[in-house]
């Protein structure tokens, strides 16, 4: 079963030569995989793309960042975050950091600001599968905290940290579901969070997830408003 694939049966199924797994996994949750995996993948060098017998993963390789070994994937929804993960923690990747956009919850939260999350609840499904009865999973607490201490946004760009919700469906948020998740003592919410989080505890890899507000579903906005004024912002 691919449960019990080991780091040998991995590396054999990928051609990927043991020197080239890396140091750092990069997550980008977006609907828009090619996309953003295209862009992101121009800022690396040495870049190798990562394929697997019966396509089961694609928008993903692993390059070089100023001599580190990064390998970076766009994925969508907690179950794609999962595998990901489970991969790259199976090989020995110490670090997995996830990133993309979130919806704000929180009052004073706008379009464009950060989100560094603190800890991810667990709304998901995939998480479940991993860490099953654990209703939430916290970063790792020295990454949070050098984030914050060194994060210099410009103006008026804001970065605010706390428990993200990860959600399973995206349009089956109703206001109910968005003022719950906010008195439960969450700032934003996302899909992929707490399931990179789950499968990082489960391999012992150090996590932070680094979110952008693209809108803040608790004050009326939604993604199919169309709001010009804040693409730069979202940018």
């Amino acid at each position: 079963m691919l449960k019990d694939l080991t780091r040998a049966d991995w590396l054999t199924a990928l051609a990927l030569p043991p020197e080239r797994v890396p140091a750092a996994l990069v997550l980008y949750g977006t609907r828009n995989l090619k996309h953003h995996y295209v862009a992101h993948s121009a800022l690396l060098t040495d870049v190798i793309e990562v394929t697997s017998p019966n396509a089961l993963f694609e928008d993903v390789c692993i390059g070089r960042m100023g001599g580190i070994g990064v390998a970076y994937a766009s994925v969508y929804g907690g179950p794609m975050a999962s595998q990901i993960t489970h991969l790259f923690g199976v090989l020995g990747t110490s670090l997995v950091v996830q990133t993309g956009t979130c919806g704000a919850m929180a009052d004073g939260m706008g379009a464009g600001d950060l989100v560094i999350a603190t800890a991810a609840g667990c709304g998901d499904g995939a998480s479940a599968c991993y860490l099953p009865g654990i209703d939430r999973i916290d970063a790792t607490p020295d990454l949070v905290a050098q984030i914050r201490e060194t994060t210099v946004l410009p103006t008026p760009i804001r970065a605010h940290a706390g428990p993200v919700w990860s959600t399973a469906a995206l349009l089956a948020e109703g206001r109910e579901d968005i003022e719950r998740w906010y008195q439960n003592g969450y700032v934003a919410v996302d899909m992929e969070t707490a399931a990179t989080f789950a499968v990082a505890e489960v391999f012992g890899m150090r996590r932070i997830a680094l979110l952008s507000v693209f809108d803040n579903p608790r004050a009326g906005e939604h993604l199919l408003l169309t709001e010009t004024h804040k693409d730069e912002a979202r940018a």
